[in-house]
């Protein structure tokens, strides 16, 4: 369910920055599948993307996609609602180089 919601909020961010084709990955196989099937959160979801203008989703292995399961972790550790837009914190900045290592 976690993931689950965690898509909602990337759909709804996609949204409200103005940013209408996009591709979204997750590490969840089960929670891929419904967001491109039906649910009730699900759904909420597919609603939310049917305002912009492309919108997919698509599974990718935890080992595919380090910086999103490294931020997985830090949003569930923290509190707060904390958006990157321009930069990364120093910390995840290696993380992301990593993603790009074949």
């Amino acid at each position: 369910m976690a993931e689950a919601l965690a898509a909602k909020r990337a759909v709804t961010l996609a949204a409200e920055l103005s940013i209408f084709k996009v591709m979204f990955e997750g590490d969840c196989m089960q929670v891929v599948r419904a967001l491109n099937d039906h649910g009730h959160v699900i759904e909420e979801i597919r609603r939310l993307g049917s305002c912009l203008e492309s919108c997919s989703f698509h599974h990718v292995k935890r080992e595919g996609n380090k910086l999103a399961h490294s931020l997985a972790r830090r949003a569930v550790s923290s509190a707060d609602m904390d958006v990157w837009v321009e930069e990364l914190l120093e910390d995840l900045e290696a993380v992301f180089q990593g993603d790009f290592v074949l």
